[in-house]
């Protein structure tokens, strides 16, 4: 990452299939989305955000009469720890609610636009969102074709470390 941003969004999927070092490797499809906003200058983290998206059993199913609904829950109950859940019925859905709730975050918080998404590793972004993306046929938003590799700045900055053996819990007790 060579151009400073206002703000980091952290950004974790999860498949149907594998997981892991094999994320993506199956072509399963994108069940989960998680993403939090870092705010770099101020050093504020914002909500954490969860995206669960419905998959798509039209290849199963003769019918698909189920409108693409989103819906937001914020329960008192809730398993995963996110401060907002919404539920899409689609992908392309799913990508636009986060590119709108991403973008309607930062501009809440006020100063600063420049928006990079961070990842632990790049499998996330190439493994799972674009081929995912493609293969539906969608458009994903700008902000997937620039992102910032956690693991891969972590190794440039700690040449020693084995990378499969990495994990963020690992790489933040080394920075701090």
């Amino acid at each position: 990452m060579t151009a400073q941003v206002d703000y980091l969004v952290v950004i974790f999927t999860a498949t149907s299939g594998a997981s892991g070092e094999l994320l993506g490797s199956d072509e399963k499809e994108l069940v989960q989305l998680v993403w939090q906003l870092v705010d770099v200058k101020n050093k504020k983290l914002g909500k954490v955000n969860e995206l669960l998206i419905k998959p798509d059993l039209s290849d199963l199913t003769e019918q698909k009469d189920e409108e693409d609904v989103v819906e937001e829950s914020v329960e008192e109950d809730n398993r995963s720890g996110a401060d907002n859940v919404f539920t899409a019925t689609s992908l392309e859905t799913a990508l636009n609610l986060f590119h709108l709730q991403l973008t309607n975050e930062v501009n809440s918080t006020g100063a600063g636009t420049s928006v990079c998404l961070c990842t632990d590793g790049q499998l996330h972004i190439r493994q799972v969102i674009h081929p995912e993306a493609a293969s539906k046929n969608i458009l994903v938003p700008d902000c997937f074709y620039s992102f910032f590799d956690l693991r891969k700045e972590f190794k440039k900055h700690f040449p020693a470390s084995d990378l499969k053996a990495l994990n963020v819990h690992i790489m933040a007790e080394c920075i701090l």
